[in-house]
């Protein structure tokens, strides 16, 4: 797939695919080995970073980084019980890092999720490949959520989020987070955009055994979807429907239930 040794990775997997394909040989513990094989591919030299999101989270909830699973599927629940993976602070966008540059995602202390001071710059600054298997560019692609916040985009707006914080069972303390959401009626939807990084040679897609991929260089697209913001309204990034308009306004004044990520602390018996 055309990862070379020694590479910054950052890897988002539907792993749905392999799993059938490798318990059908007999593999066993596949998201584990899947991880492994990465681990061994890249080096020491290299860094792993996988997405352990728990972005539903809502005003008032409690989010305990060592216990709070992630919703964004197997791959990143493997990474957070793996050793070699430690987990970066912020609540709803959180990563499991392993290799040379994981002191420097743990440092980094951002109020929002896609700030100057968050993960998402250590992309941009060391040159992260992104490696998406069997995902559309719509849900491998975070990182243009960081470029939106960077450029201040007019569909979103700035919120505040307190979240009840803990590490490991410790006595939750309440921290306040910066989110730049959208206005109601936009909804993100990247397929001319994908068009464009095709065909400027920054997005690569193929198959390999069965399993379909993207490959993206993270610092090279931020251009690209930057020029997009500031000259083409981010058209290839966003659309407005009065479709979505009504759905968000009603869903305005829904009763709040808890957030997926605070009912499975809930369901664990952690308060």
């Amino acid at each position: 797939m055309g990862i070379p040794k020694g590479a910054n990775l950052l890897l988002t997997a539907d792993l749905t695919r392999v799993a059938w394909l490798l318990r059908k040989d007999g593999v066993s513990k596949v998201p584990r080995n899947f991880l492994d094989a990465f681990l061994d591919h890249v080096g020491p030299e290299g860094t792993l970073v996988v997405p352990t999101f728990n972005y539903d989270l809502r005003n008032g909830e409690h989010f305990d980084r060592f216990r709070t699973p992630t919703i964004t599927g197997t791959l990143g629940q493997a990474a957070l019980a793996h050793p070699a993976f430690e987990r970066t602070a912020h609540p709803l966008h959180s990563f499991a890092v392993a290799g040379a540059l994981k002191e420097s995602f743990l440092a980094t202390n951002d109020p929002s999720s896609f700030g100057p001071g968050s993960p998402f710059a250590l992309f941009r600054e060391h040159r992260f490949i992104l490696l998406g298997l069997d995902m559309h560019l719509n849900y491998a692609l975070s990182y243009f959520h960081h470029v939106e916040e960077l450029e201040q985009v007019p569909y979103r707006r700035w919120r505040t989020l307190r979240i009840n914080y803990s590490e490991g069972g410790n006595e939750p303390v309440e921290r306040s987070y910066r989110l730049y959401g959208k206005r109601p009626g936009h909804e993100n939807e990247l397929s001319h955009l994908q068009a464009k990084l095709e065909a400027t040679g920054l997005l690569q897609t193929g198959k390999e055994s069965g399993l379909s991929f993207l490959r993206l260089d993270l610092a090279k697209a931020h251009s690209v979807i930057a020029n997009d913001i500031r000259t083409n309204k981010a058209r290839s990034i966003v659309k407005w429907t009065l479709r979505n308009w009504v759905r968000d306004t009603i869903h305005q004044f829904a009763p709040a239930k808890p957030s997926r990520s605070a009912q499975f602390l809930s369901d664990a018996g952690i308060r």
